[in-house]
């Protein structure tokens, strides 16, 4: 007895083949509903830290003489509309949070983008090569991770950041920097100095996590095949060993971005990072500190930032994850 069965159509087939791995990630990573959300909130955060000299109703630094504590949604003196209140020296808050958005978000994915190139690069190194190069690397490695972050954070801090004999930069990184944060020149110094200080300490899990991915890609077939062909190892590195190491560093990344901006939040808000009059997040919540009892919901104004986009961005890498896992094929 002849039995039928649904024939699959030939184009669906073609289609299945010929899906890049770029649409494959899109499409598991739109299944995460809690990460498409997060995506969502994260980007509009970036919008509005991104046109914050746009948005923001008052002048940054503008605290009016004999100016008080105004509560949110209340109207001022001279009638304008506090919509989440202002200081204690009458800036506005909901301008100030703008503006330390900018300066925040930017500290960390930066000092992500230069802890990560470091961390890539010396994993590369330390894993393809191997022999003394990984001994050297890994020796060093266990050197750094041995430091007790937060206090060596604190004393790079002090003395980097708060003292007045900067390290020298050149010109072009004040010059970006200023146009990306809208502040002076001094205050753009200031910032990159904590930028330096955040990634001085925080490449070590990238430099293991790379180094483990190229010691699992190194010994494979093709890469066998490319060294017979007589191909550099930097071809082979550039070519075939770091895309196929690629995926897991872009979720170490991202965690990578929550971490340093929490890690900013805490040095502002202990003293030791940036400090007025650049607002971040972590220097209004230490000014805010100061009046949470009188006004209990002046700390609430800078910390739900700082709650929001780290869940935000720790949703983001859960479902980047999910959607790079080869095991979510079926």
């Amino acid at each position: 007895m002849a039995t039928t069965s649904a024939a699959i159509p030939a184009d669906s087939l073609k289609d299945a083949k010929t899906e890049s791995q770029w649409a494959i990630f899109t499409r598991r990573f739109r299944r995460h509903k809690v990460a498409m959300v997060s995506l969502g909130v994260l980007a509009i955060i970036l919008l509005l830290s991104a046109f914050a000299p746009l948005i923001a109703p008052f002048d940054r630094d503008g605290p009016m003489l004999n100016a008080t504590y105004v509560a949110p949604m209340t109207v001022d003196a001279n009638g304008d509309l506090r919509v989440l209140g202002t200081d204690n020296i009458g800036r506005d808050f909901f301008t100030r949070i703008l503006y330390a958005s900018r300066v925040s978000l930017a500290v960390a994915i930066v000092s992500a983008i230069v802890s990560s190139t470091i961390g890539i690069s010396l994993g590369l190194m330390a894993g393809y090569f191997g022999g003394w190069v990984d001994n050297l690397i890994s020796r060093f490695l266990e050197l750094i991770a041995t430091f007790p972050t937060l206090l060596v954070l604190l004393i790079l801090a002090n003395i980097l950041v708060k003292s007045d004999q900067t390290v020298p930069l050149p010109g072009f990184i004040t010059s970006i920097l200023a146009g990306i944060l809208a502040v002076n020149d001094r205050e753009t110094k200031q910032v990159a100095m904590v930028i330096l200080v955040l990634s001085i300490l925080s490449w070590t899990g990238t430099a293991r996590l790379m180094r483990g991915m190229v010691l699992s890609v190194r010994e494979q077939l093709y890469i066998e095949s490319s060294r017979a062909l007589g191909a550099s190892p930097f071809r082979i590195i550039r070519k075939h060993v770091f895309p196929n190491a690629m995926p897991p560093l872009i979720v170490d990344f991202t965690l990578g971005v929550n971490a340093l901006l929490v890690a900013e939040s805490a040095l502002s808000f202990l003293g030791f990072g940036i400090q007025e009059p650049t607002p971040t997040w972590g220097n209004l919540l230490n000014l805010a500190q100061d009046f949470m009892f009188q006004h209990p919901w002046m700390p609430l104004i800078p910390s739900l930032p700082i709650l929001i986009c780290s869940v935000a961005i720790n949703y983001i890498g859960d479902g980047m994850r999910d959607a790079l896992d080869p095991r979510q094929k079926i």
